[in-house]
């Protein structure tokens, strides 16, 4: 018997045979109580806050 390669076994294999469906590996969904991540503003004034821009990336 002579041994195959790796290459091969993967060309004699068909790419659309069925196969089970593989782990999902995505992000898990945040169990987060305010539905969105809380976090501190910049500008203390709430009022002044609503006024200014402030980019997410500076340069």
């Amino acid at each position: 018997m002579v041994r195959i390669s790796k290459q091969a076994e993967r060309r004699a294999k068909c790419p659309h045979r069925p196969r089970p469906p593989a782990v999902k590996t995505g992000s898990k969904k945040d169990e987060l109580a305010e539905g969105y991540k809380v976090h501190a503003n910049s500008v203390a004034d709430a009022a002044l806050a609503q006024k200014i821009f402030i980019p997410k990336r500076l340069g």
